[in-house]
């Protein structure tokens, strides 16, 4: 089915996003972390406070609340008789045991010097590529604080088994999810470090849809630090090496978002919305054929929220007016497509662009109301972006 071209709509108030829960997690053990975050809320105890009740050093407490530790054996029948959960959390213990038990007939932790060491059959690698599924689709719902380690254990893991080409394809595709999950959480060199690696096993694998994805990736880093020129030369390489796959216009539309964002960012309107044009009209070639590209699931999301941010850009660069109320209008279409009981994530997110974009329209009771009502303490790119717009507020004067 075609993709309709995103549309340039009215501009209109500012939406009042309503307060932000967090969903479940999907992962057994992100799951497991989230219910004893709640119930440990509940009961208004500090993480040093529940891991002495219960025996356990705090950090413990906070490694598995954050998915970085697996819970020991005991730990949730005791927490379940301290919080009174009614057996909530023993009975989410039974998949996280589950789970642990897949990942751990996948092999050791493999250390990246350690590659070539352990031999995988076809159903380990079946494992790793349907648990990369869940954790990308984890990602646009919390984002990727609470999935930094989690991906970096599974990228490593890869990196310590024998490699041919699906272990390395998998493993690039790892590395670019834990570089998405430091950039998520505004540690752009530690982001680059991970697509970096993640290119050299695409190239490895001779994955030529990865590599350009990744070299995409890289530009959207060097984007965010203000850096167009490097963010330009990236996006073009992912353009060339997205070119080599004429079956595959969603990874060449995706080259083309990243070529877009770099020209908005260097204030070069024409040049970025003839980018975002190829983008659409290539999205809507994937569409059409049925690629299996993931981000192609939310493509009319994305493409929106694209041209929100370049039209953002271009205001900021340009210091046009028009520019920041077509850019508000985009994301304020952007954010009613994401509720943020199910998306919260991406809906703080959002919100708090859309904020920068009235702050450039010139709009600052709009873009104050925005601010108020993110979460407490935001973090990351939301928080980066919050910061941003209070720095334009800042230099409204004061009637």
């Amino acid at each position: 089915m075609p993709l309709p071209r995103v549309p340039s709509p009215a501009p209109s108030p500012a939406p009042i996003p309503v307060p932000i829960s967090a969903p479940i997690p999907v992962s057994a053990r992100l799951r497991f972390g989230h219910r004893l975050r709640h119930w440990r809320e509940v009961h208004g105890l500090s993480q040093a406070e529940l891991g002495r009740r219960l025996g356990y050093d705090d950090s413990l407490i906070s490694r598995i609340e954050n998915a970085r530790r697996w819970p020991p054996p005991g730990l949730a029948v005791r927490a379940d008789a301290l919080l009174g959960t009614g057996g909530e959390l023993t009975e989410l213990w039974q998949p996280v045991r589950q789970e642990r038990e897949h990942l751990g007939a996948l092999g050791p932790l493999g250390a990246p010097g350690a590659a070539g060491t352990v031999r995988p059959d076809a159903a380990a690698l079946d494992v790793q590529s349907g648990l990369l599924a869940v954790y990308r689709a984890a990602l646009g719902h919390i984002g990727g604080e609470d999935l930094t380690a989690v991906l970096e254990h599974h990228a490593r893991t890869l990196a310590g088994w024998r490699p041919d080409a699906r272990v390395l394809a998998l493993a690039a595709r790892y590395a670019e999810l834990a570089g998405w999950a430091h950039f998520d959480g505004d540690r752009p060199t530690r982001a680059l470090a991970w697509y970096g690696r993640g290119l050299a096993w695409a190239r490895a694998a001779d994955d030529r849809a990865a590599v350009a994805d990744l070299l995409a990736r890289q530009s959207s880093v060097h984007w965010w630090n203000g850096d167009p020129t490097t963010a330009l030369a990236l996006a073009g390489a992912a353009r060339a090496a997205a070119l080599l796959l004429p079956a595959r216009p969603g990874v060449q539309a995706w080259a083309a978002l990243a070529e877009a964002h770099a020209y908005g960012r260097a204030g070069a309107a024409p040049d970025a919305l003839r980018a975002l044009a190829d983008a659409e009209r290539l999205t809507a070639a994937a569409l059409r054929a049925g690629e299996p590209s993931p981000w192609l699931a939310r493509a009319h999301l994305v493409l929106t929220v694209a041209h929100g941010t370049c039209h953002r850009d271009l205001a900021a660069s340009l210091g046009r007016p028009s520019h920041a109320r077509s850019a508000a209008a985009h994301l304020s279409t952007a954010l009613t497509q994401l509720p943020p009981s199910t998306h919260p994530h991406d809906h703080a997110l959002v919100t708090a662009r859309l904020a920068t974009a009235h702050a450039h329209a010139g709009e600052p009771e709009a873009a104050t109301a925005l601010l108020a009502h993110l979460p407490p303490t935001p973090t990351g790119r939301t928080a980066h972006e919050a910061r941003q717009a209070r720095s334009l507020l800042s230099r409204v004067p004061t009637p």
